[in-house]
């Protein structure tokens, strides 16, 4: 099983919802929180760099379908899973709801280790996603 954490808007390279850390990025950048928010939003990306491998490389393809895939964490990664829903809280707080996601098939995948996959999602499974 797999999970994906979305927020409402549309991300401009998968052209489907936008992930979870994109969505804290833009409000980290938006800059209308509190000192604390701010403090803990930036001690959960620091835990994600240290143990998260960004799978980019995989991305960076031109016009290739990586470009428009999508990172999943596995259900098993619990570590993850759990800071993750650390970061929904602080979203929520400011109006920023997110959604998880859960599938077995995630599509073709171009990437994966113990705690995610990168796939670029087939026909049915952007359908289910409403994109």
């Amino acid at each position: 099983m797999f999970i994906r954490f979305v927020g409402n808007e549309i991300d401009e390279d998968s052209r489907l919802s936008l992930g979870l850390f994109q969505a804290a990025y833009d409000l980290l950048e938006d800059g209308a929180i509190t000192e604390y928010e701010c403090a803990a939003l930036n001690q959960l990306f620091k835990w994600f760099d240290e143990n998260l491998k960004v799978p980019f490389d995989y991305r960076l393809r031109p016009r290739s379908k990586a470009e428009r895939s999508l990172c999943w964490f596995r259900s098993t990664a619990r570590a993850h899973l759990a800071r993750a829903w650390e970061m929904v809280l602080i979203l929520e707080a400011r109006d920023i709801f997110i959604t998880h996601v859960r599938c077995r098939e995630v599509g073709h995948i171009l990437y994966e280790d113990d705690v995610q996959v990168l796939a670029y999602p087939g026909v049915k499974l952007r359908k289910k996603l409403g994109r």
